[in-house]
C-alpha cells in the first residue's frame, strides 16, 4: 500500500512538471508571435499547404435545388517556422488553438451556404518542427448541377472547389497531399439510401480572377462521382410495365365487347398518376430524361390500345348508310354485287332446301309419300319484310322433319319447322346486299388489323423497354 502512495506521488509530480514545461514552450513561442503575418522567413517564398478530404456521411442531397451536402473533414498541413523549438524543450506535440496562430485562408469556393463547423472546441496539432495538422469538421453545402439524361441509372459528377481566398500562389501555394491515401478519404461507414460513392477524382488547376488578372490562384477539384441506386425507381416502372401488359391482355377480348374500350381508357390515366409521384423528387429540365421516355412509351402504348379498341369496335358496330355510301364513293371495297341483286340471298336459300330435299333416300320418300305432305319453308315476318340471311355456308347435312299440323299464329311459329337463321335485333336486318357486301370486307379488314397490332405492339413495346433498362449496367 506505502508503495502504491508513493508511485501515485511521482505520479503527480511529474504531471505537474510536463504542466509546467507545456506552459513554459507555449510562453516561449507566442511571447513574440504575429499571427497577421505569414510563417516565412523569405517573403518572396510562398507557404506550401497540402490539404486532403475526409468524408464522413452525405447529409443531403437536393435534386430540386440542385446541391449536395457532405459532412467532411478538411486536412491541411503547413510548417510554421516561427513555432519550431527544436531542442528547447523535450515534449515533441503541443495543441494550440487556431486562434492563436496563422491558419491559410482555404475555403469552399462554390459553396452553396456558410459551411457549418460543428467543433465545439477544435485545435491544430504543433510538432518541435514546427509542422502544423489542422483537421477541420463541417458540413459543406455546394452547388450540383444534374445530368438526367440517364435518370434513374444515373452517376452524377458533383465538384467541390477549394482554393485560397486572398493568397495567390505568390503567398500560399495549395497542392493535395502527395500520398494518395490521404487525398481523399472515404470512411467504411459512409452509406446512404440512393446514392453511393463510386469514384473520387482530384484535379489542379491555377486560375486567375477579375480582381487581380496578373496573380494565379492554385485551385483544386474534388469531383465525387455518385451513382444512383435505381431500386425504389425500378418498382414504379415495374408497375408500370404491369399496367401496359393488363392493356395487351385487354386486347385479347372480342373486338365488338364494348368492355373492352371501357377497361383499356383507365389504364393511361393510372400510369399518369405515377409519372407524378416521381416528377416532385428531380428539377424541371428541357430535355427527355429515361424516366421520362419510358412513361412516355408506356403512356402511350396503353393509349393506343384503347384508342385501337374503340376504334374497332366502332367499325364493326356502325351500320349506318351514310358510312357505306362513302366508303363505296371511295371505292375502298370494290365488289360485283349491285344494289339490283337485293333478293339473291333468299333465292339462293330457296334453292339450298329445294336441292337438299330431292337429294333424301328414295327409301324414305317411299315409306313416307302417303302420310306425308312437304310444306312450304316458313319464315319470320322480319325475316319477308327485310333480307337478313348473312352469306355464311350452309352444312350440306340438313335434316328434313315432319312438319307438325299445329295451327300458326300471326306472329308465332309452333314446330322443329323454324330455323334460326340471324338474331332479331341484328342491324344487318336493315342493310341492302351491297351494304352487307361492305360490311363483311371492313368487318374482316377490321379483325386482320386488330390481330396484326396485337401482335406488333407487345413486341415494339418490350423492345423499347429492354432499350431503356440496358443503361442500368
Amino acid at each position: 500500500m506505502f508503495k502504491k502512495i508513493i508511485i501515485l506521488i511521482f505520479s503527480l509530480l511529474s504531471l505537474s512538471n510536463a504542466n509546467e514545461e507545456e506552459k513554459e514552450l507555449s510562453n516561449y513561442l507566442f511571447e513574440n508571435y504575429d499571427k497577421t503575418t505569414r510563417p516565412i522567413k523569405n517573403y518572396n517564398e510562398p507557404v506550401i499547404v497540402e490539404m486532403g478530404l475526409g468524408v464522413q456521411t452525405l447529409e443531403s442531397f437536393n435534386q430540386k435545388e440542385e446541391s449536395l451536402a457532405l459532412n467532411i473533414w478538411v486536412r491541411s498541413n503547413w510548417n510554421d517556422n516561427n513555432l519550431a523549438w527544436g531542442n528547447y524543450s523535450n515534449l515533441t506535440f503541443l495543441s494550440v488553438n487556431t486562434d492563436d496562430i496563422w491558419t491559410p485562408d482555404i475555403e469552399l469556393l462554390n459553396a452553396a451556404s456558410k459551411p457549418e463547423i460543428y467543433t465545439l472546441k477544435g485545435g491544430v496539432n504543433l510538432y518541435d518542427t514546427g509542422d502544423l495538422m489542422y483537421s477541420k469538421p463541417g458540413i459543406y453545402k455546394y452547388a450540383c448541377s444534374l445530368n438526367l439524361k440517364r435518370f434513374p441509372f444515373d452517376t452524377q459528377n458533383c465538384t467541390m472547389i477549394f482554393g485560397n481566398w486572398v493568397y495567390s500562389n505568390k503567398y500560399v501555394f495549395l497542392k493535395p497531399y502527395d500520398e494518395e491515401d490521404k487525398q481523399v478519404d472515404i470512411l467504411s461507414s459512409f452509406s446512404h439510401s440512393e446514392w453511393k460513392i463510386d469514384k473520387v477524382e482530384i484535379r489542379t488547376r491555377n486560375e486567375t480572377r477579375d480582381c487581380c488578372p496578373d496573380d494565379e490562384y492554385h485551385t483544386l477539384y474534388y469531383s465525387f462521382l455518385l451513382k444512383r441506386f435505381p431500386h425504389y425507381y425500378k418498382i414504379s416502372m415495374g408497375m408500370t410495365i404491369t399496367l401496359v401488359v393488363v392493356s395487351f391482355i385487354i386486347t385479347l377480348m372480342s373486338a365488338d365487347n364494348v368492355s373492352r374500350t371501357g377497361t383499356a381508357v383507365f389504364i393511361p390515366l393510372t400510369i399518369l398518376a405515377l409519372q407524378l409521384t416521381i416528377a416532385d423528387k428531380i428539377p424541371i429540365v428541357g430535355y427527355f430524361t429515361l424516366m421520362d421516355q419510358f412513361f412516355l412509351c408506356c403512356f402511350i402504348t396503353s393509349m393506343l390500345c384503347s384508342i385501337e379498341s374503340g376504334l374497332v369496335f366502332a367499325l364493326i358496330t356502325t351500320k349506318s348508310p351514310w358510312f357505306f355510301k362513302l366508303i363505296d364513293k371511295l371505292g375502298i371495297c370494290k365488289t360485283e354485287l349491285e344494289d339490283n341483286q337485293e333478293n339473291d340471298g333468299e333465292e339462293e336459300f330457296e334453292d339450298v332446301i329445294n336441292h337438299l330435299s330431292k337429294t333424301q333416300s328414295d327409301s324414305e320418300i317411299n315409306n313416307n309419300s302417303e302420310n306425308i305432305k312437304m310444306k312450304p319453308i316458313v319464315r319470320s315476318n322480319s325475316y319477308n319484310e327485310v333480307i337478313g340471311m348473312r352469306q355464311r355456308t350452309i352444312s350440306p347435312k340438313i335434316e328434313i322433319e315432319e312438319l307438325k299440323t299445329e295451327e300458326l299464329n300471326e306472329n308465332k311459329f309452333v314446330g322443329s319447322d323454324v330455323y334460326k337463321v340471324i338474331n332479331f335485333d341484328d342491324k344487318r336486318l336493315n342493310l341492302t346486299a351491297r351494304e352487307r357486301e361492305i360490311d363483311d370486307k371492313i368487318f374482316n379488314f377490321v379483325i386482320y388489323l386488330d390481330n396484326t397490332i396485337r401482335l406488333l405492339l407487345p413486341i415494339v413495346f418490350f423492345s423499347y423497354i429492354i432499350y431503356i433498362f440496358s443503361f442500368e449496367n
